[in-house]
Protein backbone atom coordinates (compact mmCIF):
# COMPACT_ATOMS: atom_id res chain seq x y z
CA UNK A 1 0.00 0.00 0.00
CA UNK A 2 1.65 3.64 -1.15
CA UNK A 3 2.45 6.21 1.63
CA UNK A 4 -0.21 9.03 1.36
CA UNK A 5 1.16 11.98 -0.53
CA UNK A 6 1.27 14.67 2.29
CA UNK A 7 3.68 11.89 4.06
CA UNK A 8 5.76 11.64 1.00
CA UNK A 9 6.07 15.49 0.54
CA UNK A 10 7.55 16.43 3.77
CA UNK A 11 9.17 12.80 4.86
CA UNK A 12 12.69 14.10 3.60
CA UNK A 13 11.88 17.34 5.51
CA UNK A 14 11.44 15.63 8.52
CA UNK A 15 14.90 13.84 8.00
CA UNK A 16 16.61 16.90 7.92
CA UNK A 17 14.39 18.19 11.08
CA UNK A 18 14.69 14.99 13.03
CA UNK A 19 18.28 14.10 13.08
CA UNK A 20 18.26 11.77 16.14
CA UNK A 21 14.88 10.18 15.37
CA UNK A 22 11.76 10.68 16.63
CA UNK A 23 10.16 11.39 19.93
CA UNK A 24 6.64 11.92 21.78
CA UNK A 25 6.14 15.84 22.12
CA UNK A 26 7.37 17.26 25.45
CA UNK A 27 10.44 19.57 25.50
CA UNK A 28 13.28 18.47 24.63
CA UNK A 29 12.83 14.80 25.28
CA UNK A 30 14.57 12.53 27.71
CA UNK A 31 18.20 13.01 26.35
CA UNK A 32 17.62 16.87 26.52
CA UNK A 33 17.22 17.02 30.09
CA UNK A 34 19.81 14.74 30.89
CA UNK A 35 22.16 16.43 29.31
CA UNK A 36 21.33 19.86 30.81
CA UNK A 37 21.08 18.12 34.39
CA UNK A 38 24.74 16.31 34.00
CA UNK A 39 26.50 19.88 32.19
CA UNK A 40 24.97 21.34 35.47
CA UNK A 41 26.36 18.60 37.35
CA UNK A 42 29.49 19.12 36.65
CA UNK A 43 29.42 23.06 36.80
CA UNK A 44 28.48 22.58 40.80
CA UNK A 45 30.70 19.82 41.28
CA UNK A 46 32.48 20.02 44.55
CA UNK A 47 29.86 23.02 45.74
CA UNK A 48 27.65 23.29 48.54
CA UNK A 49 24.96 23.66 46.16
CA UNK A 50 26.16 20.15 44.81
CA UNK A 51 26.19 18.95 48.55
CA UNK A 52 22.55 20.35 49.03
CA UNK A 53 21.44 18.63 45.79
CA UNK A 54 22.59 15.05 46.56
CA UNK A 55 21.00 15.52 50.30
CA UNK A 56 17.56 16.80 48.87
CA UNK A 57 17.61 14.08 46.08
CA UNK A 58 18.70 10.67 48.09
CA UNK A 59 20.67 8.09 47.18
CA UNK A 60 18.09 6.76 44.67
CA UNK A 61 18.82 9.51 42.72
CA UNK A 62 21.91 11.32 43.53
CA UNK A 63 22.31 14.15 40.66
CA UNK A 64 20.39 16.09 38.40
CA UNK A 65 20.84 14.28 35.43
CA UNK A 66 19.04 11.77 36.42
CA UNK A 67 16.32 13.79 38.45
CA UNK A 68 15.71 16.14 35.42
CA UNK A 69 13.28 13.77 33.14
CA UNK A 70 11.05 13.43 36.71
CA UNK A 71 7.98 15.24 35.39
CA UNK A 72 8.08 13.73 32.06
CA UNK A 73 7.60 10.54 33.81
CA UNK A 74 4.68 11.77 36.23
CA UNK A 75 2.94 12.09 32.64
CA UNK A 76 2.36 8.55 32.58
CA UNK A 77 0.39 8.80 35.74
CA UNK A 78 -3.16 7.65 35.19
CA UNK A 79 -6.62 8.49 36.45
CA UNK A 80 -9.15 6.19 37.39
CA UNK A 81 -12.56 6.80 38.77
CA UNK A 82 -13.03 7.15 41.90
CA UNK A 83 -10.47 8.68 42.93
CA UNK A 84 -7.34 6.35 42.21
CA UNK A 85 -3.94 7.51 40.15
CA UNK A 86 -2.04 4.60 39.22
CA UNK A 87 1.68 5.23 37.52
CA UNK A 88 1.60 3.00 33.88
CA UNK A 89 5.06 2.92 32.37
CA UNK A 90 3.56 2.63 28.77
CA UNK A 91 2.33 5.44 27.05
CA UNK A 92 5.07 7.37 24.60
CA UNK A 93 6.34 9.23 27.50
CA UNK A 94 8.25 6.16 29.27
CA UNK A 95 11.64 5.68 28.48
CA UNK A 96 14.74 3.84 30.65
CA UNK A 97 14.95 7.58 31.73
CA UNK A 98 11.98 6.93 34.44
CA UNK A 99 13.33 3.58 35.74
CA UNK A 100 14.98 5.04 38.80
CA UNK A 101 11.47 6.60 39.83
CA UNK A 102 9.68 3.18 39.45
CA UNK A 103 10.55 1.92 42.76
CA UNK A 104 8.11 1.77 45.37
CA UNK A 105 8.62 4.91 47.17
CA UNK A 106 9.23 6.97 44.12
CA UNK A 107 5.96 5.24 42.08
CA UNK A 108 4.01 6.51 45.08
CA UNK A 109 5.84 10.16 45.22
CA UNK A 110 4.62 10.59 41.57
CA UNK A 111 1.22 8.87 41.99
CA UNK A 112 0.58 11.53 44.69
CA UNK A 113 2.15 14.71 43.01
CA UNK A 114 -0.28 14.09 40.16
CA UNK A 115 -3.29 13.49 42.27
CA UNK A 116 -2.13 16.58 43.99
CA UNK A 117 -2.16 18.68 40.84
CA UNK A 118 -4.57 17.01 38.62
CA UNK A 119 -7.93 18.64 39.80
CA UNK A 120 -6.57 22.41 40.74
CA UNK A 121 -6.49 24.22 37.62
CA UNK A 122 -9.74 26.37 37.13
CA UNK A 123 -10.16 25.34 33.65
CA UNK A 124 -9.90 21.92 34.11
CA UNK A 125 -12.27 21.74 37.84
CA UNK A 126 -14.60 19.04 37.22
CA UNK A 127 -13.49 17.44 33.73
CA UNK A 128 -11.15 14.81 35.05
CA UNK A 129 -11.36 13.65 30.96
CA UNK A 130 -9.19 17.17 29.73
CA UNK A 131 -5.71 16.33 31.32
CA UNK A 132 -3.91 16.58 34.32
CA UNK A 133 -3.17 20.18 35.52
CA UNK A 134 0.59 18.92 36.10
CA UNK A 135 0.97 18.84 32.28
CA UNK A 136 0.05 22.41 32.22
CA UNK A 137 3.10 23.52 34.15
CA UNK A 138 5.52 22.81 31.54
CA UNK A 139 4.87 25.59 28.60
CA UNK A 140 3.53 28.98 28.09
CA UNK A 141 2.36 30.04 24.58
CA UNK A 142 3.25 33.91 24.15
CA UNK A 143 3.00 35.09 20.47
CA UNK A 144 5.91 35.71 19.03
CA UNK A 145 5.14 39.09 17.75
CA UNK A 146 6.40 39.90 21.60
CA UNK A 147 9.69 41.03 22.67
CA UNK A 148 9.12 40.32 26.73
CA UNK A 149 7.17 37.35 28.50
CA UNK A 150 4.31 39.10 30.87
CA UNK A 151 1.31 37.68 32.71
CA UNK A 152 -0.90 39.34 30.82
CA UNK A 153 -0.60 37.94 27.66
CA UNK A 154 -2.85 34.96 26.21
CA UNK A 155 -1.36 31.97 26.34
CA UNK A 156 0.18 32.52 29.70
CA UNK A 157 -1.59 31.97 33.42
CA UNK A 158 -1.11 31.33 37.33
CA UNK A 159 0.16 27.79 36.58
CA UNK A 160 2.31 28.27 33.25
CA UNK A 161 6.32 27.52 33.38
CA UNK A 162 7.03 30.71 34.65
CA UNK A 163 4.87 30.54 37.35
CA UNK A 164 5.45 27.09 38.33
CA UNK A 165 9.17 27.35 38.46
CA UNK A 166 9.23 30.85 40.79
CA UNK A 167 6.82 28.34 43.19
CA UNK A 168 9.53 25.72 42.75
CA UNK A 169 12.42 28.24 44.07
CA UNK A 170 10.02 29.45 46.76
CA UNK A 171 9.69 25.88 48.24
CA UNK A 172 13.04 25.11 48.10
CA UNK A 173 14.57 28.01 49.80
CA UNK A 174 11.82 27.75 52.76
CA UNK A 175 11.71 23.85 53.02
CA UNK A 176 8.12 24.61 53.27
CA UNK A 177 4.88 22.79 51.47
CA UNK A 178 2.78 25.10 49.02
CA UNK A 179 -0.71 23.72 48.69
CA UNK A 180 -1.58 26.26 45.71
CA UNK A 181 -0.95 25.73 41.49
CA UNK A 182 1.43 23.61 41.86
CA UNK A 183 0.57 21.94 45.45
CA UNK A 184 4.22 20.82 46.57
CA UNK A 185 4.96 18.90 49.35
CA UNK A 186 8.65 19.65 50.08
CA UNK A 187 11.90 20.21 48.83
CA UNK A 188 12.34 17.20 46.98
CA UNK A 189 9.69 17.67 45.03
CA UNK A 190 10.78 21.36 44.47
CA UNK A 191 13.86 19.96 43.12
CA UNK A 192 12.92 17.69 40.61
CA UNK A 193 10.31 20.35 38.79
CA UNK A 194 13.16 22.82 38.96
CA UNK A 195 15.46 20.31 37.57
CA UNK A 196 13.40 20.11 34.66
CA UNK A 197 11.55 23.41 33.86
CA UNK A 198 14.42 25.04 33.95
CA UNK A 199 15.35 22.87 30.71
CA UNK A 200 11.84 23.26 29.42
CA UNK A 201 12.06 26.90 29.89
CA UNK A 202 15.17 27.41 27.37
CA UNK A 203 12.83 24.89 24.47
CA UNK A 204 11.86 28.01 22.32
CA UNK A 205 8.48 26.49 21.52
CA UNK A 206 8.11 25.69 24.99
CA UNK A 207 7.51 29.51 25.54
CA UNK A 208 7.24 31.37 22.10
CA UNK A 209 4.15 30.62 19.95
CA UNK A 210 2.81 31.13 16.67
CA UNK A 211 -0.90 32.16 16.35
CA UNK A 212 -2.79 31.79 13.28
CA UNK A 213 -5.81 33.11 11.14
CA UNK A 214 -7.60 30.44 8.88
CA UNK A 215 -5.83 31.68 6.33
CA UNK A 216 -2.42 30.68 7.55
CA UNK A 217 -1.15 34.45 8.39
CA UNK A 218 0.02 35.21 11.29
CA UNK A 219 -2.42 36.60 14.14
CA UNK A 220 -1.74 38.29 17.42
CA UNK A 221 -4.21 37.06 20.06
CA UNK A 222 -3.26 40.27 22.13
CA UNK A 223 -4.38 42.73 19.87
CA UNK A 224 -8.14 42.56 19.97
CA UNK A 225 -9.79 39.63 18.28
CA UNK A 226 -11.27 37.71 20.55
CA UNK A 227 -8.39 34.67 22.57
CA UNK A 228 -10.67 32.02 22.45
CA UNK A 229 -11.32 31.76 18.35
CA UNK A 230 -10.02 27.89 17.82
CA UNK A 231 -8.12 29.31 14.53
CA UNK A 232 -5.47 31.13 16.51
CA UNK A 233 -3.99 28.39 18.75
CA UNK A 234 -1.38 26.01 17.39
CA UNK A 235 -0.23 24.27 20.93
CA UNK A 236 3.39 25.77 20.95
CA UNK A 237 3.67 24.10 17.63
CA UNK A 238 1.69 20.25 17.96
CA UNK A 239 -0.88 21.65 15.39
CA UNK A 240 1.51 22.61 12.97
CA UNK A 241 2.08 19.19 10.71
CA UNK A 242 5.38 18.15 9.46
CA UNK A 243 4.55 14.56 7.83
CA UNK A 244 2.68 12.62 10.52
CA UNK A 245 4.64 14.42 13.60
CA UNK A 246 4.75 18.49 13.86
CA UNK A 247 7.08 21.00 14.49
CA UNK A 248 7.17 20.86 18.28
CA UNK A 249 8.10 17.33 17.78
CA UNK A 250 11.28 18.46 15.94
CA UNK A 251 12.16 20.99 18.24
CA UNK A 252 12.57 18.47 21.34
CA UNK A 253 14.58 15.99 19.16
CA UNK A 254 18.41 17.12 19.83
CA UNK A 255 20.73 15.85 17.46
CA UNK A 256 22.29 12.99 18.23
CA UNK A 257 25.55 14.19 18.47
CA UNK A 258 24.47 16.08 22.15
CA UNK A 259 23.31 12.40 23.33
CA UNK A 260 24.84 11.80 26.78
CA UNK A 261 26.55 8.22 25.19
CA UNK A 262 27.93 10.80 22.05
CA UNK A 263 29.59 12.61 24.66
CA UNK A 264 31.53 9.74 26.95
CA UNK A 265 34.53 8.66 24.27
CA UNK A 266 36.64 9.76 21.42
CA UNK A 267 35.89 13.35 19.97
CA UNK A 268 32.63 13.82 21.57
CA UNK A 269 34.70 13.84 25.33
CA UNK A 270 35.92 17.28 23.37
CA UNK A 271 32.43 18.05 22.15
CA UNK A 272 31.47 18.02 26.11
CA UNK A 273 34.10 20.19 27.17
CA UNK A 274 33.26 22.46 24.55
CA UNK A 275 29.72 22.80 25.83
CA UNK A 276 30.91 22.97 29.19
CA UNK A 277 33.27 25.98 28.56
CA UNK A 278 30.42 27.52 26.75
CA UNK A 279 27.87 27.15 29.64
CA UNK A 280 30.99 28.61 31.61
CA UNK A 281 31.14 31.88 30.09
CA UNK A 282 27.20 32.56 30.37
CA UNK A 283 26.31 35.84 31.68
CA UNK A 284 24.82 35.88 34.72
CA UNK A 285 20.98 37.05 35.08
CA UNK A 286 20.87 40.53 36.94
CA UNK A 287 18.50 40.59 39.83
CA UNK A 288 17.27 38.67 42.54
CA UNK A 289 16.66 35.45 41.45
CA UNK A 290 13.29 34.86 42.26
CA UNK A 291 12.74 36.79 38.93
CA UNK A 292 15.09 35.25 36.75
CA UNK A 293 12.34 32.66 35.37
CA UNK A 294 10.66 36.11 33.97
CA UNK A 295 13.95 37.01 32.65
CA UNK A 296 14.79 33.65 30.72
CA UNK A 297 11.03 32.99 29.71
CA UNK A 298 11.27 36.63 27.74
CA UNK A 299 15.04 35.43 26.50
CA UNK A 300 13.41 32.28 24.98
CA UNK A 301 10.32 34.68 23.35
CA UNK A 302 12.86 36.20 21.73
CA UNK A 303 14.85 33.06 20.59
CA UNK A 304 11.35 31.67 19.50
CA UNK A 305 11.69 34.25 16.62
CA UNK A 306 14.00 32.29 14.82
CA UNK A 307 11.63 28.85 14.96
CA UNK A 308 8.99 30.44 12.42
CA UNK A 309 10.85 32.76 9.50
CA UNK A 310 10.71 30.66 6.22
CA UNK A 311 7.74 28.57 7.23
CA UNK A 312 4.41 29.10 5.30
CA UNK A 313 0.99 27.36 6.66
CA UNK A 314 -1.59 25.88 5.27
CA UNK A 315 -4.44 24.03 5.58
CA UNK A 316 -4.77 21.81 2.73
CA UNK A 317 -3.64 18.38 3.54
CA UNK A 318 -3.45 18.52 7.39
CA UNK A 319 -4.21 15.39 9.29
CA UNK A 320 -6.19 16.27 11.73
CA UNK A 321 -8.73 19.06 12.45
CA UNK A 322 -7.82 22.65 12.72
CA UNK A 323 -4.12 21.44 12.28
CA UNK A 324 -1.82 23.30 9.53
CA UNK A 325 0.76 21.63 7.00
CA UNK A 326 4.31 23.35 7.24
CA UNK A 327 6.01 24.24 4.41
CA UNK A 328 9.64 25.05 4.64
CA UNK A 329 11.19 28.02 2.08
CA UNK A 330 14.88 25.98 2.93
CA UNK A 331 14.40 22.94 4.50
CA UNK A 332 18.09 22.47 4.89
CA UNK A 333 18.72 25.74 5.97
CA UNK A 334 16.16 25.46 8.65
CA UNK A 335 17.59 22.35 9.94
CA UNK A 336 21.37 23.75 10.42
CA UNK A 337 19.93 27.24 11.83
CA UNK A 338 17.38 25.00 14.30
CA UNK A 339 20.28 22.44 15.46
CA UNK A 340 22.56 25.64 15.87
CA UNK A 341 19.92 27.40 18.37
CA UNK A 342 19.38 23.75 19.98
CA UNK A 343 22.72 23.45 21.24
CA UNK A 344 22.79 27.13 22.86
CA UNK A 345 19.36 26.81 24.49
CA UNK A 346 20.74 23.68 26.08
CA UNK A 347 23.81 25.13 27.08
CA UNK A 348 22.08 28.21 28.56
CA UNK A 349 19.74 26.30 30.31
CA UNK A 350 22.23 24.04 32.18
CA UNK A 351 24.73 27.08 33.30
CA UNK A 352 21.12 28.93 34.23
CA UNK A 353 20.17 25.50 36.34
CA UNK A 354 23.52 25.42 37.96
CA UNK A 355 23.62 29.34 38.86
CA UNK A 356 19.87 29.25 40.19
CA UNK A 357 20.75 26.39 42.08
CA UNK A 358 23.93 28.12 43.93
CA UNK A 359 21.77 31.22 44.61
CA UNK A 360 19.51 28.67 46.61
CA UNK A 361 22.08 27.36 48.31
CA UNK A 362 25.75 29.54 48.02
Amino acid sequence: MSLPRKILQWSSVLGLLWAAGTAPAWAWGHAGHQLIGSLADDLLAGSHAAQQVALVLGPSLKNLKTAAPWPDCVRDVAFRLPDRYVYQPSSAFHSPACVPFEGDAERKRMENFARRNWHNCPVLAGHPDQGACHRSYHFSDVAVQHDHYSRQFVGTSNHDIVAVLQAAVAVLRSGKPAAGLPDLRDRKEALLLIAHLVGDLHQPLHVGAVYLHDDGSPADPDAGTPPTDPVFETRGGNSLEIADANLHEAWDTIPSALKLASLATGPGLKRRQALLAAARTQPATPGPADGWPERWATDTVLASQAAFPGLRFSRKGALAPGHWVVQFNDAGGYAAAQQDLQRRQLTQAAARLAALLRAVWP
